[in-house]
């Protein structure tokens, strides 16, 4: 059964598809009237719904059942310096499977792009897709990005910051989330290509990231996103 995203505003006894999802249903998977399909509002509901109408511009379905799934915890957030070229696709793709809830682009010292209009509709468009393919329900949150100063501030609002830090040597990711109890929040910062600068980490640390390692091997940034989300979704059960 093929899953669409569509925002809680246009869903109620029956669900209204449009745009992109529209698109993909009527041209790319050609579905006809009477095809069930399954629905999302990307904040726990899903409903199973069987279409009813296809039209030029958008498709109706009529729901035949509605279930809520609760958010689980930890809610991680990933404060991921902005990288170069594509390699932010392959992050919020990953991390999205892997169960990430909300991701915070961020420019710093060292970010080589200020990515343009379209590459960030483009961004949004593969959170939806990552989310439907591994049949989540509760959409990412991607956030518009922010210079990392202005994140400062939140990074006590959590109840464990991370820092992942090259510079780090004596403590591991794991040992950290192992010793920390009533997670309901992480934080997970990592810099773009050649990592934050000494100042920026120490301003980070000083608002209550801890830095972590991820071991003895220098990661590429979309990688160390990526396991980093792997081992805090492994340690907490997610």
């Amino acid at each position: 059964m093929h899953t669409f995203y569509v925002p809680k505003s246009q869903i109620n006894d029956q669900v209204s598809i449009s745009g992109s999802e529209h698109h993909h249903l009527r041209n790319g998977l050609r579905l006809r009237p009477n095809e069930k399909v399954r629905i999302i509002d990307g904040e726990g509901s899903v409903c199973i719904a069987k279409v009813i109408r296809i039209g030029s511009e958008s498709s109706h379905a009529r729901v035949l059942s509605h279930k809520f799934h609760e958010r689980k915890t930890p809610l991680i957030t990933l404060f991921q310096g902005v990288p170069k070229n594509d390699k932010m696709t392959q992050i919020l793709q990953k991390t999205t499977e892997l169960g990430v809830t909300e991701i915070v682009p961020i420019s710093t010292e060292r970010s080589l792009q200020e990515p343009s209009k379209n590459r960030i509709e483009r961004w949004e468009r593969i959170v939806i897709s990552a989310t439907k393919q591994c049949k989540r329900v509760w959409l990412p949150r991607l956030c518009d990005i922010k210079p990392l100063g202005e994140c400062l501030n939140n990074f006590q609002t959590y109840n464990l910051s991370l820092l992942l830090w090259e510079n780090e040597t004596e403590q591991h990711i794991k040992s950290v989330l192992q010793r920390a109890t009533n997670l309901e929040s992480i934080a997970i910062l990592v810099g773009p290509e050649g990592g934050l600068t000494d100042k920026e980490a120490n301003d980070v640390i000083k608002c209550g990231c801890v830095p972590v390692s991820l071991g003895t091997n220098i990661l590429r940034t979309e990688t160390a996103a990526i396991a980093s989300i792997v081992i805090v979704a492994y340690e907490c059960q997610i």
